[in-house]
């Protein structure tokens, strides 16, 4: 991985805790991520959605009044988004498989468990992009995601 495998990317980060949404913009902006765009709940997060092309968006689980599961929905049933197929990474400190199925249903493209290092959400965040990239050439059906 380069030095600066995000430059050029516009990041979303949907995460209630302020001190982790900050942490997790300065890893970010170390991967080289010019354009981070913040949101502390899911109606700030799908405003960004709907006014500016986001090339990944991090999501956390856990939310205060909504859950990342249901935002993922949202994004992927809304066919009139300019973002509706925009990569997701569910980004949370729950590991449980409930939650990991659950991800795969909403069409989440990868999962990564907190703490991060800054490698690996770097490279999270890629393999997420090729895979919407080659889901969206797919067919209806093939999206089959390998976690």
């Amino acid at each position: 991985m380069s030095n600066l495998p995000l430059a050029g990317q516009r990041i979303l980060i949907v995460e209630d805790v302020a001190s982790i949404r900050t942490l997790v913009a300065k890893l970010l902006e170390r991967l080289g991520c010019e354009d981070v765009l913040e949101s502390a709940d899911g109606e700030t997060a799908w405003q960004h959605l709907q006014r500016q092309k986001i090339d990944a968006m991090l999501l956390d689980y856990e939310l205060q009044g909504d859950d990342g599961i249901s935002i993922a929905w949202r994004v992927r049933a809304d066919k009139d988004l300019l973002n509706k197929d925009v990569p997701i990474i569910l980004l949370t400190a729950h590991d449980e498989i409930r939650i990991v199925e659950a991800a795969r249903k909403a069409d989440i493209d990868a999962y990564l468990v907190k703490p991060v290092m800054p490698d690996r959400l770097g490279r999270r965040i890629l393999e997420a992009i090729k895979h919407r990239q080659e889901v969206v050439g797919l067919p209806p059906g093939a999206t089959e995601v390998s976690w």
